[in-house]
Order: C-alpha cells, then sequence, then structure tokens
C-alpha cells in the first residue's frame, strides 16, 4: 500500500463518484452526505484506563490521549537544530499496517528536522530483528522505533540499546522487564482492548444476545497488543448471561485458523459467531465456515483495503480497527518530546475506531489516508458512507 498525498483527494473522489453512479447509485455522494448511523459510529470511544502492565505500574500505566503531545514554534526549531537521527525496526514490512505505521513516523519526524537512517525488515523472525537491531545500534542513531516479535527473547537486545543511551519508542509491545522512564520512552498503541470488546458486543447484537460463541486468538498471550483483545472480547460476553463462550481457539500463525476455526466449528454445531483477534486469520476462519456451509457471525479487529471487501460483502459484521499512521504520529511526536528533554506519558494510546458497512468507506479512509479502492466502492453499491 503505497501512501498518496492528500492534495489527489478530490481527484480520486471524482472517480469514484463515477463508479458509484455505474453500479446504480446515482443519489449516492459519500462523503458529503454521511447519515447519523454513519457519523456516530466514526466518534471515538473513551480510552480504556491503563495499558500493559510494565514494572513500576503493576496494573498497567494510565491511558493518556496522543492530544498531550504538543510543541511551541521555540521546540519545532531546537529540535531542527539537533539534527537527530531516528531508526526504524519493524517486525515486516509486508503489509499496510506496517507500512502506514513508518510513513506516520517518517512523515512527523521530518517536519522535525529529524532524519531515518534506516528501517529494517524482520519478517516476522525474532532472530533476524535481533540482527537488525544490533546493526542499527552500531549506527548510533538517538532514537529507535521499534515493535518487538518476541517480547521475551529479544528484551536483551533491546536493553543494549537503552544501555547505549538510545531512547526507545515502542509500537503496542513492551519488552519483558523493561521500564518506562528508564528503559524506553513510551509505548504507543490501539486501544485493543476496547477495539475487541466493541466488535464483541455487535456480534452479541447480531444473535439477539443469547447463544453460543466463540473466540480465536494468537496462542502467545505475552504478545500484549493481541492478549489484550481477548480480554475485552471476554470482557463483553461476560456482560450477557445468555451468551456461553463454547471455546477459545489459539493459533501460531494466521493461516493456522483454518484449522482451528474447522475444528471449534466441528465441535459446537450450534456456534452463532466467533470473534477474532484481527482480520487476517479472520479470513481463515470465514473460509472454513464457507467450506463446513456454515452461516455464523464474524466480527474482528483491523481493517484494510483486503478486509474491507469482507465488510462490503456483510462477511464481517463489524470491526474495531486500528489507526497506525495516526499512531506513527505520536510516536513520533513522543520521540521528539524525549529528545527535547521533555516527561512523555508511560503509556499513549489511539482510540478506538468503530467499523461497520454503513461508516466503512470513511473509515477505511481514516485509518489509510487514502481514498477507499474502487472494487470496495462497487461492492457497497452506495450502502457504505
Amino acid at each position: 500500500m503505497k501512501h498518496k498525498a492528500l492534495w489527489a483527494a478530490a481527484l480520486t473522489l471524482s472517480m469514484a463518484g463515477t463508479a458509484l453512479a455505474s453500479a446504480g447509485a446515482a443519489d449516492y455522494s459519500w462523503p458529503n452526505n454521511i447519515p447519523p448511523e454513519a457519523k456516530a459510529l466514526l466518534e471515538p470511544l473513551p480510552l480504556s484506563p491503563t495499558g500493559q502492565p510494565v514494572p513500576g505500574y503493576p496494573k498497567g500505566p494510565p491511558a493518556v490521549s496522543p492530544d498531550v503531545l504538543k510543541f511551541s514554534e521555540a521546540d519545532v526549531a531546537k529540535l531542527k537544530a539537533g539534527k537527530f537521527t531516528a531508526g526504524l525496526v519493524m517486525h515486516t514490512m509486508d503489509a499496510g499496517w506496517p507500512q502506514l505505521q513508518v510513513a506516520g513516523i517518517t512523515n512527523t519526524l521530518k517536519e522535525f528536522g529529524i532524519d531515518v537512517v534506516g528501517t529494517t525488515d524482520a519478517k516476522f523472525q525474532p532472530g533476524q530483528q535481533i540482527s537488525d537491531l544490533e546493526q542499527m545500534i552500531a549506527r548510533k542513531p538517538d532514537v529507535i522505533f521499534s515493535i518487538p516479535i518476541d517480547p521475551k527473547s529479544e528484551a536483551a537486545a533491546y536493553k543494549k540499546a537503552a544501555a547505549a543511551g538510545i531512547k526507545l519508542v515502542f509500537m503496542d509491545n513492551v519488552p519483558v522487564d523493561m521500564a518506562p522512564g528508564k528503559d524506553y520512552v513510551t509505548v504507543v498503541a490501539s486501544d485493543n482492548e476496547k477495539n475487541a470488546y466493541f466488535a464483541a458486543q455487535e456480534l452479541v447484537s447480531a444473535i439477539g444476545g443469547k447463544g453460543e460463541v466463540g473466540v480465536i486468538t494468537l496462542v502467545y498471550d505475552y504478545y500484549y497488543s493481541v492478549a489484550a483483545r481477548k480480554v475485552g472480547a471476554l470482557k463483553a460476553f461476560a456482560e450477557h448471561p445468555d451468551i456461553k463462550v463454547d471455546d477459545v481457539g489459539t493459533f501460531t500463525a494466521p493461516e493456522k485458523a483454518y484449522e482451528v476455526a474447522t475444528a471449534m466449528l466441528t465441535a459446537h454445531p450450534d456456534l452463532k459467531g466467533i470473534f477474532v483477534a484481527w482480520d487476517t486469520p479472520a479470513q481463515q476462519v470465514l473460509a472454513a465456515a464457507k467450506t463446513l456451509g456454515r452461516d455464523i457471525v464474524i466480527t474482528t479487529n483491523d481493517i484494510a483495503a483486503d478486509s474491507a471487501l469482507n465488510v462490503a460483502r456483510g462477511e464481517f459484521l463489524a470491526v474495531g480497527a486500528q489507526r497506525p499512521y495516526d499512531q506513527g504520529v505520536a510516536e513520533a511526536k513522543a520521540a521528539a518530546l524525549a529528545l527535547l528533554g521533555k516527561d512523555v506519558p508511560p503509556y499513549v494510546s489511539v482510540p478506538t475506531l468503530r467499523v461497520k458497512k454503513i461508516d466503512l468507506l470513511s473509515a477505511l479512509k481514516d485509518v489509510t489516508k487514502e481514498d477507499p479502492p474502487s472494487s470496495v466502492i462497487k461492492i457497497c453499491k452506495g450502502e457504505c458512507f
């Protein structure tokens, strides 16, 4: 997914209007005529109160909004004069989420005159990420941005970076036994618990508040950003006495969700719906349900151009979405404040974006900072805004 300049929006929207008219939706006027229900969904939810438990915050540090990360003109001038540098040590670059994170970080750093000396791609291999991190440390940037693949096995490598005097800003997950303000600046994350809570509540509503449901998620509970989603979903289901959680299935890789879902659906013939931790494994769950001829409600977290097609078709009822570009902006601002020697909150949380078919196009643009693909607009047939 390539980041487009926002000045191209008018041309793209004009093309989108043509596509919609050809689909028989001549009275459709997104983005100018958004119905109240869609506008309500686009309003951010209140933040969950705390984040990942870390040393000094056994119940998790308090969540604060990115709105607190502010700069004066003098601050910006000082940053530009400082000739600071930054490195990005990513878990993967082969997806929209990391690309949007990197775009948000690099575009914001440019505003502060901070140069990016390199961006690495570990291809989901912890060993490779450790090697990438060591090479980045050798380049001596002032700050490193990273999302650890394995918060346990990689902790020592990140501590080396901290010991070298490099400021660390984490995305979503914090390595074990690392303390904010001492070993790293902050972690910026989406409100993953609230994302899942919203999606699970929508599942409950869709099945009339009663029936059997399931959860399918990543097996590694120490991967906090995903573990928080399981917590949020189970919290939502527990609020309804007529909802029974039949099973919590786990997978080691997204493609394994197909066999997990097949086993769950086979073992529970009355299962009405499944919450899946994020959209890629949710697509595998959808495929398994289709193979078995089962009509179930699926809700999930995260939205991208491909999973937006599932929402447009009605295959995913609801999505609690992250805003990765906005996370990147917040991460860059947090790092810049730290470089100025200013205090930064230990946990910055980006609020939930609620996505259903009716607000799909607006939500997708909010996430990707691009106009929705024509393929999504066509499938919507004038029912998405």
